[in-house]
């Protein structure tokens, strides 16, 4: 497989999962409740491990550098927009999570805190993946050589064993089967 076909799979997965944040920030609003704050936990859980470590470990570490070796500019350029999104993820989903402990400890407030952080998160990563695919991704394809792209699967594969795991990858996706046919069925 190539490694931007690998990475847009990916998004497919994340694209399904926020759909199920959607989801749950609709019942949330509705009822003023989370009707399965653990459902809430395992993607937080997700975006932590799977978007961050994983995916965006692939990205930063191996796709992002091979793209600078070629030209692609960090500072103004596509790889820095990229950079700051991911920071951007990483704020929102910490926010959701303090929320959700603020919840867990009693205050039912915090409820309308974790939606508008998850409804901020849901947007940055739609519009995220949107550039990702359409432009970043399309510069990889067109730039990097066939030898590099293979390097970076191989690259791909290390990561998401040593960040995530072996299994885990599996399990992530059995939760997101698990939530879509709760939450979008």
């Amino acid at each position: 497989m190539k490694p931007i076909e690998d990475l847009k799979m990916e998004h497919e997965a994340v694209k399904i999962i926020l759909r199920v944040l959607d989801s749950i920030c609709k019942e949330a609003e509705k009822s003023g409740e989370l009707a399965n704050p653990e459902h809430l936990e395992q993607l937080i859980e997700f975006f932590t491990t799977f978007v961050d470590r994983c995916h965006h470990g692939k990205e930063e570490e191996l796709l992002f550098p091979a793209l600078e070796e070629v030209g692609v500019s960090r500072e103004g350029g596509p790889i820095g927009v990229m950079l700051k999104e991911h920071q951007q993820g990483r704020d929102a989903v910490a926010k959701m999570k303090a929320s959700l402990v603020k919840y867990r400890d009693g205050d039912r407030k915090a409820v309308g805190d974790l939606v508008h952080h998850a409804r901020a998160y849901i947007t940055l990563l739609n519009q995220h993946i949107d550039k990702e695919n359409n432009v970043l991704f399309v510069l990889a394809d067109n730039n990097l050589s066939k030898e590099k792209q293979m390097e970076l699967w191989e690259g791909f594969e290390t990561i998401e064993t040593q960040k995530i795991g072996p299994g885990k990858h599996e399990a992530f996706h059995q939760m997101i089967e698990s939530l879509e046919s709760i939450y979008l069925s």
